[in-house]
């Protein structure tokens, strides 16, 4: 999770809380829907001289008004470790992320359908399957390996994130074309960004594809704010697809690149391998039986929240059966074998025994109340002499709202 985005977490729900109070008194009849959900981690603290438990949790709503006007909210939150304080006498200090604030209006008109959104935070970034989910209502696409516990359940190629507005156009052929404008503070600078979308479902293949262009802009005292294209412009682009039949055999495959200097200085490169990001993932289902073999290259920053990975630089097999019947209990179990490197493929030749992590671990599902509750544990098999460091185990809880 990004540091940058916390904010006081009694200000942020107080808000959240009284929007959606006046919407329910001002309008007889709204539509709610949401997810949440909590896990407990376990493992050994960065230093490696003890251990620690901490907590994460999310929130994610949508309000949607008749049809017309929607508004969405994600929030999430990480404890600090709980083993080290006085819970009664201190309290629980934790990190408050404010994943997204949108509201998005609808117009349908002559077999298309347009949304017009204004957002805070991350809004349906490329490499996230949320915005095929929302507006083709398919299930979840993205890799199990990538799911994490911070409410937006996936890795991203690169985030349409921070302040931005977006104009989508939803065509009755499950397909559709987005418009994205957005801008933050990064580098030690604001930089703007317009990025091109197009998405569709078809019989044996989903596609999402977007291409942007991003440049500084720049505050002069003398001629006020301005935006300056002779300089660091950079693009990047994303692609996220499903190919063939998900219940025999399909390829998921994600390719992006978060950077493309146009103008570089004399320090910098047009393009660095580090910023290269891409997901193989073959699928294959046998009877009740899965495997997914998948080869990645993501960011290290993308690493902090995916269980199974300790490196940006690797590959994995998961097998997992699903439908396991135990009683009234409907189990999925199964396995992830990953191999990975904490390097960057600019730092391929670096690569020693040091630097690689293999993790076994394994996994059990199963509906609970009208949720999903998942047992997980992992051990990294090349730290044999420091065992305890690379032991992690989590408890968490999903749920519908």
């Amino acid at each position: 999770m990004s540091t940058n985005k916390f904010f006081s977490y009694k200000s942020v729900l107080a808000g959240i809380l009284v929007l959606i109070l006046s919407i329910s008194t001002a309008f007889g009849q709204i539509h709610f829907s949401g997810f949440t959900g909590v896990v407990g981690n376990i493992g050994a603290t960065e230093a490696g001289n003890g251990a620690q438990w901490t907590t994460d949790g999310f929130y994610a709503g949508q309000v949607d008004l008749f049809g017309v006007v929607m508004l969405r909210t994600g929030v999430s939150l990480r404890t600090d470790n709980l083993l080290d304080l006085k819970l009664f006498e201190e309290g629980v200090p934790a990190q408050f992320c404010l994943d997204e604030i949108s509201i998005t209006a609808r117009f349908p008109c002559c077999h298309v359908t347009r949304y017009i959104s204004l957002f805070v935070g991350d809004h349906e970034s490329i490499g996230s399957d949320l915005f095929l989910r929302r507006h083709f209502g398919i299930l979840p696409t993205n890799s199990r390996l990538s799911e994490t516990w911070d409410g937006r359940m996936d890795t991203t190629i690169y985030p349409f994130s921070d302040f931005g507005a977006s104009y989508v156009l939803k065509l009755r052929s499950s397909q559709a074309f987005g418009m994205y404008f957005y801008a933050g503070h990064k580098e030690n600078q604001w930089r703007g960004n317009v990025d091109l979308r197009y998405a569709g479902v078809f019989s044996l293949a989903t596609v999402d594809f977007s291409v942007g262009v991003g440049f500084p802009i720049t505050n002069d005292q003398n001629a006020g704010t301005s935006i300056k294209l002779n300089r660091d412009i950079e693009l990047h682009t994303g692609l996220s697809t499903v190919i063939g039949n998900t219940h025999t055999a399909s390829l998921f495959l994600q390719f992006g690149i978060s950077k493309i200097v146009l103008n570089p200085g004399a320090t910098q490169s047009v393009l660095k391998l580090s910023d290269l990001y891409f997901w193989v993932e073959p699928r294959f289902r046998a009877n009740f039986m899965n495997f997914h073999f998948t080869m990645f290259n993501i960011s290290k920053s993308a690493t902090e929240d995916i269980f199974f990975v300790s490196g940006p630089l690797g590959c994995n097999l998961a097998i997992f059966a699903n439908n396991i019947h135990a009683g009234t209990f409907n189990f999925t179990v199964g396995a992830h074998m990953t191999i990975s490197t904490e390097i960057t493929l600019d730092e391929i030749n670096n690569t020693n025994r040091e630097n690689i992590s293999f993790r076994f671990s394994p996994f059990i599902e199963t509906p609970l109340f009208e949720g999903t509750f998942t047992s997980r544990f992992s051990i990294d098999f090349m730290k044999f002499e420091q065992m305890h460091k690379s032991i992690r185990f989590s408890l968490g809880y999903k749920t519908n709202l």
